[in-house]
């Protein structure tokens, strides 16, 4: 009788440990994959996806910056399908200068930010604000007879620690078509935001 129990004592405990790994795989089977496995209703990423830039294009330094932060808001928040990943990066890859998209090609450009995503969601950070300086507060001058822009864009970003706020100094250049691109930005000091 004391064999019998004991057996069942283990098996109820193999039970109990095979429904824990099953349990405890499912529900993080999410937290290894950005993607929504089926279609998306995210609002946002449609609206991005469906912004026409070759004839709508945001029409200052400004502008564009904001949309990048759009963007990459809506990105961050991985509420999207495999597909419409693609399609937002696309619409991203629109506002870059040509040089910037050649130093960083398609494929690898995707795979880099995937993982830059996929780090944000599982550090369960989240973007609650952005702001971009007033296109009056913008640097302008001329590189080689090419117009130049810097303005200032922060992000507050919210975690399980608290609110951070990431300020960017952003570098546009002015295209043939006198679009403004981004030719690349870096972390810098924080600045004030006129409302």
């Amino acid at each position: 009788m004391k064999k019998y129990i004991g057996g069942m004592i283990g098996a109820v405990v193999i039970i109990g440990i095979v429904i824990w790994i099953i349990f405890y795989t499912v529900n993080n089977r999410n937290n290894n994959s950005v993607f929504n496995e089926k279609s998306s209703e995210n609002v946002e990423a449609q609206a991005i996806i469906s912004k026409d830039l070759t004839r709508f294009y945001p029409s200052t330094s400004r502008e564009v910056v904001r949309l990048y932060q759009r963007i990459n808001t809506c990105l961050m928040s991985g509420k999207y399908t495999e597909e419409e990943f693609y399609k937002i990066v696309d619409q991203l890859r629109m506002l870059y200068d040509d040089e910037l998209n050649k130093l960083n090609p398609r494929d690898a450009y995707c795979d880099s930010l995937y993982n830059e995503i996929l780090t944000f969601k599982n550090d369960g950070k989240n973007i609650v604000i952005t702001k971009v300086q007033l296109e009056s507060q913008a640097e302008k001058y001329e590189v080689d007879n090419k117009k130049m822009a810097s303005i200032v864009g922060v992000f507050v970003i919210k975690d399980k620690k608290g609110i951070n706020r990431t300020y960017e100094k952003f570098i546009l250049r002015e295209d043939e078509k006198g679009n403004w691109k981004i030719l690349g930005w870096d972390l810098t000091e924080p600045v004030e935001f006129v409302d």
